[in-house]
């Protein structure tokens, strides 16, 4: 996986408010017939809360998929990836501070899932009172390859 140019933390509003975590990025793989993706899911990590954000789409935002697998070939697949909390879940707050976002695949074949990457972030105080506001942050990778974020109106 490359690295994501964005990465938005956000709301859902189908069934209800529900917290999301979406990037933009490229999935390759090195093997000459490629790999297929089974699944993926992001694993969130605040201080000592870590979550799962198991419901997982992907596509352009007007033809959203349901993860139902996909293959990466040498040539990769590009696409918007959404991980969504499970409606079933706690509520959850974005609060301020340093996040850990590993993005894993459940790889054919594999017997484990795959890490594909790992992103920090930061989320300042303004970024996270925004959130509280049900408003997204959407955090653009900067050429030194560190994330900055802006508050974006639903």
């Amino acid at each position: 996986m490359t690295k994501p140019t964005i990465v938005f933390f956000g709301f859902d509003s189908v069934p209800k408010s529900t917290p999301k975590v979406f990037l933009r990025t490229l999935l390759y793989s090195t093997a000459a017939r490629g790999q297929v993706v089974e699944g993926m899911y992001a694993k969130v990590r605040h201080g000592s809360d870590e979550r799962i954000f198991s419901f997982w789409g992907y596509g352009e935002m007007e033809k959203l998929s349901p993860g139902s697998g996909l293959h990466a070939s040498r040539t990769g697949f590009a696409a918007n990836h959404h991980f969504v909390l499970s409606v079933h879940e706690d509520a959850y707050c974005f609060e301020p501070g340093i996040y850990e976002i590993d993005v894993i695949a459940d790889v054919v074949g594999h017997r484990k899932p795959t890490r594909l990457a790992t992103i920090q972030l930061s989320l300042s105080n303004t970024l996270s009172a925004a959130l509280q506001r049900n408003e997204g942050v959407l955090f653009e990778r900067k050429i030194s390859g560190e994330y900055e974020g802006h508050s974006v109106e639903r």
